[in-house]
């Protein structure tokens, strides 16, 4: 198994924590819950991912897309709704890494990218980085230390 790449500072995972379950697309009330902008192609591993997060990392996926121009659209409108940008690399239409790059120069120092996809070489692994996020993750392999990662964010939405 590959290692993890963390670039943000303080983001180690040590806990995890039972969530709730909520509807897919909602308006994310005022509580300690991350807010995740999940890209993500495959409406099955979509559904899967939104139950985990819950459920491991009081996390709430506040909406999803299926292309990079859906994304990067989503995240223009709405630049401070959410706290953590999860993106597959390969997508229905465009690249995630289009998105991460976007992300680079246009997120808030507080928010957090994370890549998680199939097969993370250590090529997309570093491209990914080198796009700015602040970590990858294999779906097939990493996805406890993913939904760790994210419980460790604990952000507090800022409203």
């Amino acid at each position: 198994m590959a290692a993890l790449s963390y670039s943000a500072a303080g983001l180690r995972p040590d806990n995890c924590f039972l969530g709730r379950d909520k509807p897919m697309d909602r308006t994310l009330s005022p509580t300690t819950m991350t807010r995740i902008y999940l890209i993500e192609d495959n409406p099955l591993i979509a559904t899967t991912l939104t139950d985990g997060l819950q459920e491991f990392s009081e996390c709430d996926v506040i909406g999803t897309a299926t292309t990079s121009t859906e994304a990067i659209d989503w995240l223009k409108a709405n630049p401070g709704e959410w706290d953590a940008a999860v993106i597959d690399v390969f997508l229905a239409e465009g690249n995630g890494l289009t998105v991460a790059q976007y992300l680079k120069d246009h997120k808030s120092p507080a928010q957090r990218t994370v890549v998680l996809m199939n097969y993370a070489t250590s090529e997309v692994r570093e491209g990914a980085l080198s796009a700015g996020v602040d970590a990858v993750f294999d779906k097939s392999l990493q996805l406890e230390a993913f939904y760790d990662f994210c419980a460790a964010l604990n952000i507090t939405p800022r409203r």
